[in-house]
């Protein structure tokens, strides 16, 4: 019965699970007001880590031995895997957005931002991306790019099944998130929320425009995924030391990134003419990750 359900409904499902299993397992540290990120270290609470990787990576691949059996949770863990897809789109995925909005806050605040791009700064990048990684990137993309996003094109397209996951998957954030909100009042709560929406529904476009041009390889969601959360924490870990200004790295950390992923969006959306390389996924991965016509 429950499978049948499951099978039914599996975006439904899924984003039900997806939310309430995170949420539960994270309501002990928010009612004991453990913060979201670490202060020395620029990155999330170990004790969040549970919750992302039950929550969201289990509930992916649940979901998909649900409703495709053994053939679709296999099916995934090669996407995980999958690495031919051209240097140029490493390239996207990994430098596209840090040197975006490094150039960007350089521009708009400090000419100074760009010692993060020297290469005795650069030696602090791979810890501070490693540092990041097993959170956001290597846990939650089985579920928003993995399992959901191949569903949400095949219904709506991509535009509308972009928009429509960055706000799911910004919201999937709030429950940790807002309490350090609420500490600037409810006015700044409200600003942080919306700028966090806009980035995320920015970057998601960002995203579908990538894996339907890489044959929904996970790997690359991953990576693209991890070069956002690691240039954060790495510009955090510059201003700490010195090397560029708090103010700097604040800019960047908020508005820097926002503005980069807003504008890849808008350029990706122009030249595809909204298409975000889905006919070329529809042509070939998509008959692998969504077998017939499924429902929400």
């Amino acid at each position: 019965m429950v499978r049948k359900l499951l099978r039914a409904r599996p975006l439904v499902s899924f984003f039900v699970l997806a939310y309430g299993i995170t949420w539960l397992l994270w309501a002990p540290l928010v009612i004991a007001g453990v913060p979201a990120f670490s202060a020395g270290t620029h990155t999330p609470s170990w004790y969040a880590l549970p919750g992302v990787a039950v929550g969201v990576t289990g509930t992916a691949f649940a979901m998909a031995a649900a409703t495709q059996g053994r053939a679709g949770a296999t099916r995934m863990l090669r996407r995980l895997v999958q690495w031919r897809v051209g240097l140029r789109w490493y390239l996207v995925a990994v430098a596209a957005i840090p040197l975006g909005q490094i150039l960007i806050t350089a521009v708009l605040v400090s000419p100074a931002a760009l010692r993060a791009l020297a290469p005795s700064a650069l030696t602090l990048y791979p810890m501070s991306y490693l540092a990041h990684f097993v959170f956001g990137p290597l846990f939650e993309e089985s579920g928003w790019r993995g399992f959901a996003l191949p569903r949400l094109q095949h219904r709506f397209g991509p535009v509308r099944a972009s928009l429509l996951l960055g706000l799911l998957w910004s919201g999937w954030h709030f429950f940790l998130y807002v309490p350090s909100w609420l500490r600037a009042g409810p006015g700044g709560a409200v600003i942080s929320a919306g700028i966090f929406v806009v980035f995320t529904t920015s970057i998601t476009v960002v995203f579908t425009w990538l894996s339907n041009n890489t044959g929904a390889s996970l790997l690359l969601a991953v990576l693209l995924h991890g070069s956002i959360d690691g240039t954060a924490t790495y510009l955090q870990r510059l201003a700490d030391r010195g090397v560029i200004g708090s103010d700097v790295a604040q800019f960047s950390v908020a508005f820097g990134v926002l503005i980069a992923s807003a504008l890849a969006a808008l350029a990706v959306l122009a030249v595809t003419r909204g298409r975000l390389g889905y006919p070329r996924y529809r042509a070939g991965a998509e008959r692998l990750d969504v077998p017939g016509t499924m429902q929400a």
